[in-house]
């Protein structure tokens, strides 16, 4: 099954009721999607910039700036957007100049939710009749998928703290645990949530977005989790078709979609890595580990996947062990992506607490490395490989990569 992607509106209104009441009738519609809310007409504007949204639900009489200058601004700057102008002023005069500003629409308050709904439909339906290629470049999420070869590397605690890093820096984020039998996702962030990717899948029914979506749990920081069933035997009844319609469903609810996985390549995982921009796999300098994540990428290699996805983060990286990310990158001779230091202390004090230690401890090195990786992912920063010091080789090391 597959989804077009929904008409994505925000709501522009003065009135924290009006506003409630809006998405409350939207709520549940399959074909549009509620991603914002404004204030006044500066946040209408600086939202329509950040969030890109189809269709703006526009109010009149707005502070700051009224929705009709709102409406010629995004005219001119942005006729992408379509507008559709909500008063409570039904005289002729205000459709009028509802119209010349550039509304395509006007909705005289109060109205119903068939109204409302039909009058989004209409607008964007005769915008993008003339415009197929429009929705085949709708923008859709990045999808970055954690992986290693072995359990113990850390590699939940970061894509926990990315995430939470991501979301912190305004960036609609959701965060999937894939790890469908001893998912750690919820109590790394001290969650005891009801909904989980099970209740998606559970009643074998065709997928919809609305169900989708309210199974998703909110944390604190703004990030949106899909997380784990609470019981290993649930986990079988998730299956790859699932995996595939849920990211094509949300992939263009999201700005990013980090994955967490298991240290395993099945089915469900090569299902996740299918939809997958950028693999980041976890190493560590312990002689297992190198040897694992270089069996890894070979058979990444041999099943052909596209092994330019593949980016090699470094955690836990201390000195004088014998190995250096120098070492690593030659042994693996894919360039570092990223290196996070060594601290137990601050990871583990985070971790029994159920807070990331990108919130409980900003001024760590590790959330430091944690701002460092999403600088390299943002858009407008590309990443630059840190460069490592050499060191001496283990004689080990040049048995498994060679002298």
């Amino acid at each position: 099954m597959s989804f077009k992607p929904r008409i994505k509106v925000l709501i522009a209104d003065d009135m924290v009721e009006l506003r409630s009441n809006v998405r409350r009738m939207l709520t549940g519609n399959d074909n549009i999607q509620v991603i914002g809310e404004a204030n006044d007409g500066e946040e209408a504007l600086k939202l329509a910039k950040e969030l890109n949204p189809h269709l703006i639900l526009m109010d009149i009489n707005m502070p700051k700036i009224d929705g009709l200058r709102v409406t010629e601004i995004l005219g001119k700057d942005r006729p992408d957007i379509q507008v559709v102008i909500m008063s409570i002023q039904g005289e002729q005069e205000y459709l009028r100049r509802a119209m010349k500003a550039g509304a395509k629409d006007f909705l005289t308050k109060p109205f119903s939710g068939t109204e409302l709904v039909e009058s989004i439909q209409n607008a964007f339906n005769n915008w993008i009749k003339d415009r197929p290629e429009y929705l085949q470049q709708a923008s859709k999420a990045q999808v970055f998928t954690f992986f290693a070869t072995k359990g113990g590397v850390g590699k939940t605690t970061l894509a926990t703290n990315l995430a939470v890093c991501l979301a912190s820096k305004g960036k609609k984020t959701l965060l999937i645990d894939g790890s469908f039998q001893f998912g750690d996702v919820a109590i790394t962030l001290n969650l005891t949530p009801k909904k989980n990717f099970y209740h998606i899948v559970e009643k074998e029914e065709e997928l919809s977005i609305s169900t989708i979506e309210k199974n998703i749990t909110k944390h604190s920081s703004g990030l949106e989790l899909l997380l784990a069933p609470h019981e290993p035997a649930l986990a079988d009844a998730i299956k790859p078709n699932h995996i595939k319609t849920v990211l094509e469903c949300l992939s263009t609810n999201y700005q990013f979609i980090i994955i967490d996985t298991p240290p395993k390549i099945s089915e469900i995982e090569l299902a996740f890595l299918d939809k997958t921009d950028c693999v980041l796999l976890l190493a560590t300098l312990e002689i297992s580990s190198l040897k694992n994540t270089k069996i890894c990428l070979k058979t990444f290699n041999d099943i052909s996947f596209d092994t330019t996805k593949i980016k090699i983060v470094l955690n836990k990286d201390i000195s004088n062990v014998g190995i250096s990310p120098k070492d690593l990158e030659e042994g693996l001779q894919i360039p570092m992506f990223a290196v996070v230091p060594m601290d137990s202390e601050t990871a583990q004090k985070a971790l029994n607490t159920g807070e990331p230690f990108f919130i409980k401890f900003p001024n760590s090195t590790l959330a430091k490395a944690m701002e460092a990786i999403a600088s390299k992912i943002l858009p407008g920063e590309p990443p630059k490989p840190p460069v490592g010091k050499s060191s001496a080789i283990l004689k080990i090391k040049d048995l498994l990569f060679g002298a």
